[in-house]
């Protein structure tokens, strides 16, 4: 793996991590209900994953040089030039959007979850 894939493959893990622990925060404080804090956590997959969708569309060429994942690579691990920039690119907004397909999975599972246990 390329040092820019693993970079940016663990920098979306951690922002999946932080989306998964606000989702724990708020189901414990907010909810006294499994229902209700399964549906709290399927509002939070869903936001994560139109919030990953709104930063893939808004990602170009030129803005990839301010992702954290090229920021913090050291100036020769980079992609050179602009196909590199061009690839990172690319690279970046598919594992994004992968990240961002399996949130609204996790999103809806939560939310059929939520409903058979409301109907019980």
């Amino acid at each position: 793996m390329e040092p820019f894939e693993e970079k940016a493959f663990y920098l979306l893990v951690w922002r999946a991590f932080l989306a998964a622990l606000i989702a724990l925060v708020l189901m414990a404080t907010c909810s006294h209900r499994i229902s209700a804090a399964f549906i709290i956590a399927a509002n939070v997959a869903l936001i994560f994953s139109l919030g990953l969708i709104v930063w893939v569309r808004r990602l170009t060429d030129e803005r990839i040089v301010s992702t954290e994942a090229w920021r913090t690579l050291e100036p020769g691990q980079r992609p050179a030039g602009i196909g590199g920039r061009r690839w990172a690119r690319s690279y970046l907004s598919d594992m994004a959007l992968r990240f961002a397909k399996v949130s609204s999975a996790v999103a809806a599972s939560l939310s059929a979850s939520a409903l058979i246990l409301a109907s019980e």
